[in-house]
């Protein structure tokens, strides 16, 4: 029993120094951690006084190199001004240099033309050296009489130029006063208007454009032709193909009223859709278009202002406005005008006239259409026949455009030597 306490007590004290010992171990280990710690920070102090020395080493190298751009901008502009003027320079001298080149050419001509004036003056002294004083006298007169002459014919010239300078002015003011002047829409009506019927049948509707009247004294009544398109005879005579057969015809008056009468077919072309009616009349029928000279025909050209007057929709003759768009339309192997005038489905047959001279210049065939399942029609593309094509027909069927001599009266249509 007393051994052991003794023997407890040495373990402890074993104990407690060991516990020494590791506490020992431990601190010395915490001192050399906080050494190396305090060793790297002192190497992270010194390397930011470093990156600050270095950062403001930097600042200082791009303050340099600010002051050394702005040297070099200001090289380069005064550079830029330099070549500006060279160029400016340059530019000088070439003008100054083709400006030398002309007047040396201008110099060489003043000299070619000194030295031939003075061959011509030597000549001349030569020739006058040569004359004596009756054949000097003999030549100044044929001088005198050959500038006499050249006057007379420069008055002569001056006289016509002041003529033609009157007939101008003239002109001017008829076309002012024209201008100026209201238009006659009852004039315009039975010129434009009054010519232009309706052709229908039970199925079809079209137009017709009437020409003067005349007295048929073989059978006592007045014959008034009717120009119109084929295709709008066709289909009122319908399929039988009796063409024989009459078409209704109904004439305007300029008071709205209505006069009806019947047609026979005379001769037609279908080729270029065109055809002559007649009519026949106890009275005569007013208001027939006038028809052109082949020279007037041809002188149409495109954008030549016209008036497009026909029955569109079976209505009344209804006058549009438009343009000739080309003279020169091939359709198969006719040749036709186009016309932007507004035109629609019964215009076919009706009258084309000169906006100016009121004259009828073709008679309207078709219209243009688009699509083939469900057609549109293009109303400003419509296709005409021009008068001289038909007077070529006419003449072919045995018919004539009989033109006055002296321009008084009004072209018209007759039998071939009527």
């Amino acid at each position: 029993m007393d051994g052991r306490p003794r023997h407890d007590h040495r373990r402890a004290w074993v104990a407690r120094g060991a516990l020494a010992a590791l506490l020992g171990l431990g601190l010395w280990m915490h001192l050399e951690a906080l050494r190396t710690i305090d060793a790297r920070l002192a190497g992270v102090r010194s390397a930011l006084r470093a990156g600050e020395e270095r950062q403001e080493v930097l600042r200082d190298e791009i303050v340099d190199l600010h002051r050394g751009l702005g040297d070099v901008a200001a090289g380069l502009a005064a550079l830029e001004e330099g070549l500006g003027a060279v160029r400016r320079e340059a530019t000088i001298a070439r003008v100054l240099a083709e400006r030398l080149e002309r007047t040396e050419g201008e110099l060489g001509m003043i000299g070619e033309a000194v030295e031939a004036q003075a061959g011509s003056l030597q000549v001349l002294a030569e020739a006058q050296a040569s004359f004596g004083p009756d054949v000097l006298a003999s030549e100044l007169a044929a001088r005198d009489a050959r500038l006499a002459q050249q006057v007379e014919s420069l008055e002569e010239i001056v006289g016509r130029a002041e003529a033609k300078a009157e007939e101008s002015s003239r002109l001017v003011e008829e076309l002012d006063e024209t201008v100026r002047s209201p238009r006659d829409l009852s004039q315009m009506w039975r010129d434009l208007v009054g010519p232009v019927v309706q052709l229908a049948g039970e199925t079809s509707v079209g137009s017709g454009v009437l020409l003067s009247s005349r007295f048929d004294e073989a059978r006592g009544a007045w014959a008034t032709p009717v120009l119109t398109a084929w295709h709008v005879v066709r289909d009122i005579q319908g399929p039988a193909g009796r063409r024989d057969a009459p078409v209704p015809v109904t004439i305007y008056a300029e008071d709205g009223g209505l006069r009806a009468a019947e047609a026979r077919l005379l001769c037609n072309d279908a080729d270029i859709d065109i055809a002559l009616l007649e009519l026949l009349t106890p009275g005569e029928i007013e208001n027939g278009a006038r028809i052109p000279r082949r020279e007037e025909l041809a002188a149409v050209r495109i954008f030549d202002e016209i008036y497009a007057v026909g029955c569109p929709l079976g209505n009344a003759p209804i006058p549009t406005r438009g343009e000739i768009a080309t003279s020169h339309q091939a359709v198969d192997t006719a040749r036709y005008w186009m016309i932007n005038a507004p035109t629609y489905i019964g215009n076919s047959g009706g009258g084309i006239f000169h906006s100016e001279t009121h004259e009828l210049l073709g008679i309207f065939s078709r219209i243009y259409t688009h699509g083939t399942v469900r057609p549109t029609i293009v109303p400003h593309m419509g296709l005409v026949t021009p008068l001289d094509v038909v007077y070529d027909w006419l003449a072919r069927e045995g018919y004539a455009v009989v033109e006055p001599a002296d321009g008084t009266e009004p072209v018209h249509l007759a039998a071939a030597g009527g």
